[in-house]
Order: C-alpha cells, then sequence, then structure tokens
C-alpha cells in the first residue's frame, strides 16, 4: 500500500470521528439525546477508531511503507 492511499484513508476516518464527536457533543447539549452509557461508549469508540488511524500513519511514515 502507499503512503499516500494510507494518508488519504487515516485522515478520512480522523475527520468522520471528528464530525461524529462533533455532532454528539451538539446534540448532548441541546438535549436532543439523553445522556446514556450508549453514548459514553460511543465517544470511546470514536476516540479509539481516531488514536488508532493516527498510530497508523505514523508508523506507516516512520517505516516507510510504500514511495510517494
Amino acid at each position: 500500500m502507499r503512503i499516500n492511499t494510507i494518508r488519504n484513508i487515516c485522515f478520512t476516518i480522523c475527520i468522520l470521528c471528528i464530525l461524529a464527536s462533533l455532532l454528539l457533543g451538539v446534540a448532548m447539549i441541546w438535549d436532543w439525546i439523553k445522556d446514556s452509557d450508549f453514548i459514553h461508549k460511543s465517544f470511546m469508540t470514536l476516540g479509539v477508531l481516531f488514536v488508532a488511524s493516527l498510530l497508523t500513519l505514523t508508523v506507516a511514515k516512520k517505516l516507510g511503507v510504500g514511495g510517494d
């Protein structure tokens, strides 16, 4: 896999996680959804996906996966 492909995939995952977290946060602030374990688990899952995509990109860059 080329580094550009990995970078695009990781960037897309990060942006989607940020947008989903933003929407969940705004929905909680305006009481469109009630605070529950499901919401907390959703935030944690989005955080794990975000960190995993950042780490994947970092490791791929360090190891020099594929050429630019």
